[in-house]
């Protein structure tokens, strides 16, 4: 495969997958390499990734371990920050060299030995967003490298950037997704993420509760909120310059009264009975086994005996049995 048919396929490849592995199984026939590898270094010297094609047995494992005890400055390179002069560049061992004056820094002389690796010439490719590193993309080969081989490399280097850096910011979006949905948990009331024209995105397990059994209401409270007007639910925006708002109605009433009528129609223990108090004002099970001084597994067993009495299928009907009579 050519440079440019790869870097095409790169670009084409979908969302769902991850093309790294398949570039690094190119590189040897593309580059005229012995061996190539992909991988990335985190900052606090923990192997992220490796991806290897013809690599020595072991070496990832092995290089992981290594990593743990590295000086600072085990490559010629910093993961934390790499030099601007070599971001996204195809460099040879020498092109390192010069650049950094560095001729055998200390992954040369105490790792690559191991392997037979260490009097190979290397050309490689630090893939960066900004100042940020995605991956050390390259080959090893006993004869010194061919300018060809640079320019095969330099040609994928763009299109590898670019799908690097939109996995990183997907990631990065599914964690800041998973902190926002955490965070909701911990409110004890009703709560949503608003998108543009006011639509729920989402709700943490009290806001479901109240959507399955008065959408309706909410849908006119949350509509009332965005208009000024009177209504029960406060709004405020995530972000200065977001289309993100959150939602929040006030707390909900005493569960007691429902929840000891649940108790005799369910027949709970005083145990579940406590846990379905905490469950029905919309608290998490993090905070559910805080409240009662007991684990999170405990509580979520109890939950599940809790579904199983109440003949519900998730904690939004579990916690709409409740406050429904049903």
């Amino acid at each position: 495969m050519l440079a440019r048919e790869l870097a095409a396929w790169i670009d084409r490849a979908p969302l769902s997958a991850r093309p790294l592995r398949e570039v690094v199984a190119q590189l040897p026939a593309l580059l005229g390499a012995d061996q190539a590898c992909a991988f990335l270094v985190r900052p606090d010297h923990e192997l992220d990734f490796f991806h290897g094609a013809r690599m020595p047995a072991g070496i990832s494992a092995a290089y992981a371990k290594w990593l743990r005890q590295a000086p600072k400055n085990f490559a010629s390179y910093d993961p934390a920050r790499p030099d601007p002069r070599q971001r996204n560049l195809a460099l040879r061992t020498a092109d390192i060299a010069a650049i950094t004056g560095q001729r055998t820094p200390a992954v040369v002389r105490s790792f690559l030995p191991r392997f037979a690796l260490s009097e190979s010439d290397q050309l490689r490719a630090l893939i960066c967003d900004g100042p940020v590193l995605l991956a050390w993309v390259g080959g090893f080969r006993a004869r010194p490298f061919a300018r060809a081989g640079v320019r095969q490399l330099q040609a994928i280097v763009p299109s590898l950037q670019r799908r690097l850096a939109l996995e990183r910011s997907l990631v990065e979006a599914q964690r800041t997704a998973q902190q926002i949905s955490d965070a909701l948990e911990q409110v004890p009331a009703a709560a949503y993420v608003l998108g543009r024209g006011g639509a729920v995105l989402h709700a943490n397990a009290a806001g479901r509760s109240v959507l399955e059994r008065e959408r309706k209401t909410v849908e006119e409270q949350l509509s009332a909120a965005l208009r000024g007007g009177e209504s029960s639910i406060q709004i405020a925006r995530l972000a200065p310059h977001s289309d993100l708002q959150l939602a929040i109605a006030q707390a909900p009433s005493d569960p007691a009264p429902r929840v000891a009528a649940a108790r005799l129609r369910w027949q709970l223990t005083n145990r579940q009975t406590q846990v379905l108090h905490l469950v029905a004002q919309g608290f998490s099970n993090r905070r559910v086994a805080a409240s009662l001084g007991c684990s999170e597994s405990t509580v979520e067993l109890h939950v599940t005996a809790l579904l199983e009495k109440a003949g519900g299928e998730s904690r939004a009907q579990l916690v709409a049995s409740v406050w429904g009579g049903g």
